[in-house]
């Protein structure tokens, strides 16, 4: 299984990213950072657009530079007309979170190292929770398939006693 975040960050803010991403190394998600995701020559607005819409969770590093970024504002407003789950990481103190995701609850980086480990966590367990809805779908297909194993093995046995 599959479980995609993209992260949206200003460049003055690349080591704060590294650090989230490093937390993330021996995990099954896969991180979207445009800095490292993107090739050179390749484009970045469908690229990144394309990730958005393909994440499971939209994690915002928000910052001064963050908050004076065209891009990070244009990415916060795919993901929110997407209607994804936006996990915001305020990284400095006294900033509010724009418009449309002003009413989030976030965490305050700024405060503490381990708001990025309670980050990894929120993180993992959206992971788990995407996991568990998954095998709950394959186990009731499974469940769906052998009940009308036995509907037609139960009819093809009424018609053989018929005969």
């Amino acid at each position: 299984m599959k479980f995609k975040i993209f992260v949206s960050y200003s460049t003055h803010d690349i080591k704060q990213v590294d650090l989230l991403k490093s937390q993330l190394t021996d995990t099954p998600i896969e991180v979207f950072i445009a800095e490292h995701s993107v090739s050179p020559s390749q484009e970045l607005a469908p690229t990144i657009s394309n990730a958005i819409s393909g994440c499971d969770l939209f994690v915002l590093l928000w910052s001064r530079y963050a908050q004076n970024s065209e891009w990070v504002s244009q990415e916060i407003g795919k993901a929110s007309a997407l209607k994804k789950k936006i996990l915001p990481l305020i990284l400095d103190k006294d900033l509010k979170l724009p418009g449309f995701i002003s009413n989030l609850k976030y965490l305050a980086i700024y405060e503490q190292q381990e708001s990025l480990k309670k980050a990894q966590k929120i993180i993992i367990d959206a992971y788990n929770s995407k996991k568990n809805q998954l095998i709950k779908s394959e186990l009731a297909k499974q469940k769906e398939k052998d009940t009308l194993v036995a509907m037609g093995a139960g009819a093809f046995l009424l018609w053989v006693l018929s005969k």
